[in-house]
């Protein structure tokens, strides 16, 4: 899976941590919820950098992150995104991935810096993709991977996961 669809999948999951059909409502209750969640995408390195003081945080960035995911049009999500890439500041690196090379976003950041950088700019990512490929197929991009297995990306090819409605933009 490509880092940004797995960021983006991080994304969702976040959003789908508030939940008014579940009980409780709000999963996350505790940075362990979160933790959790990172170690199953294999993000163990940060999801150890995580500490129970970065909770309000990162409940901050659920509520400035939902408006995205509730936007009706692509320029709505971009109008409310952009100023949040703005203030983030949000350290831009090239690295190299298997014989091509790939945006690193938040390299160098840990912990909660690194988390905002990592989800903004998948997001920032998927809003660019999408108004490529609409723009030219009105499709989604192709499956990532190789053969039969080709998958779409996770975040893709579930919709809507616990009820949470996703815009086509995702």
């Amino acid at each position: 899976m490509v880092n940004a669809d797995r960021d983006l999948d991080l994304a969702v999951e976040l959003i789908n941590t508030d939940w008014v059909l579940a009980s409780p409502p709000d999963r996350l209750t505790d940075i362990g919820v979160w933790q959790r969640i990172l170690r199953d995408a294999g993000e163990d390195a940060l999801a150890a950098q995580l500490s129970p003081d970065d909770l309000a945080e990162l409940r901050e960035l659920r509520a400035q992150l939902k408006p995205v995911f509730a936007a009706g049009t692509v320029a709505a999500a971009v109008g409310i995104l952009d100023p949040l890439l703005r203030d983030a500041a949000i350290p831009a690196r090239l690295a190299p991935g298997d014989g091509s090379a790939r945006w690193d976003w938040g390299a160098g950041q840990q912990g909660m810096a690194a988390l905002r950088t990592r989800l903004l700019a998948a997001l920032a990512t998927q809003l660019i993709r999408h108004a490529a490929t609409s723009a030219t197929t009105g499709r989604l991009p192709p499956p990532t991977g190789a053969g039969r297995t080709a998958q779409w990306p996770r975040s893709q090819r579930r919709g809507a996961r616990h009820g949470a409605r996703l815009p086509l933009w995702i």
